[in-house]
């Protein structure tokens, strides 16, 4: 069981979760070519040859909304949707991000996780964060080192949402879950998260994530700290470079 500190979905950068689909080119092989003397004489070349009916190919099912595969594939958040229908959208689309609901962008930020989306983890961070790094590259290479590649996120449960008056502050209540990729054991863990808006230079005026509470998650026991996690398995990762460059050595 693993509790997650104050900036969880912030720090679930260090955490498993997300990918993009890649097409690829195949060149026909030329292995097969028929050697000179198996060609055929020029007479059989001429001669006529009786025409077969076309026959009909059955065509398939395709998406239509201009993502293929990435469309169907169910979103990590657990809202049932297709990825690209939903949290896809907010990580693809600036205006859809700047349009959604506080809720919309915690399932977001969960799903960025998930699919390694750090652009989106970065961007929907307020820059009173007390985790936002001025040196963005940096920051994002540090989310991509610690992304928590042991762990599949496999739902975000909202419990509730809250906007004060003025508009430019909410707290949404959430449970994410998530099952430790060679055990299987299932652990999850309950944050309040306060979004605000930075104003409409930044993000368009989308809510950004600028602080989170953790709770213990109904029915989980109280956990491992995960920034000694985090350090845990960094010092890990470091003992197995040096291995792989010293055995590159030898």
């Amino acid at each position: 069981m693993v509790a997650f500190p104050s900036s969880s979905l912030l720090l679930l950068s260090l955490l498993a979760a997300s990918q993009l689909s890649q097409s690829f080119i195949i060149a026909p092989s030329i292995a097969g070519a028929p050697a000179l003397h198996n060609l055929p004489l020029l007479s059989q070349l001429h001669a006529k040859k009786p025409s077969k009916p076309l026959k009909k190919t059955k065509t398939q099912n395709r998406s239509t909304t201009g993502f293929g595969a990435a469309a169907t594939v169910p979103c990590p958040c657990g809202s049932g949707e297709g990825y690209m229908k939903c949290c896809g959208k907010l990580h693809k689309d600036p205006q859809a991000f700047a349009a959604a609901t506080p809720e919309q962008v915690v399932r977001a930020r969960y799903s960025a996780y998930a699919k390694r989306e750090v652009d989106f983890i970065v961007g929907s961070t307020h820059p009173l964060n007390k985790n936002f790094m001025s040196d963005i590259e940096h920051w994002k290479e540090t989310i991509r080192t610690n992304c928590y590649d042991n762990f599949e996120l496999t739902s975000c449960e909202i419990i509730s949402e809250a906007i004060e008056e003025d508009g430019t502050s909410a707290k949404v209540k959430f449970v994410a879950k998530m099952t430790q990729v060679d055990s299987r054991e299932k652990t999850a863990f309950m944050e309040t998260s306060t979004f605000e808006r930075a104003g409409k230079h930044i993000a368009n005026g989308a809510w950004l994530y600028k602080e989170g509470v953790i709770e213990v998650a109904p029915g989980m026991p109280e956990a491992l700290d995960l920034e000694k996690e985090l350090k845990k398995q960094e010092r890990e990762k470091m003992s197995l470079k040096e291995q792989d460059l010293e055995n590159a050595i030898q």
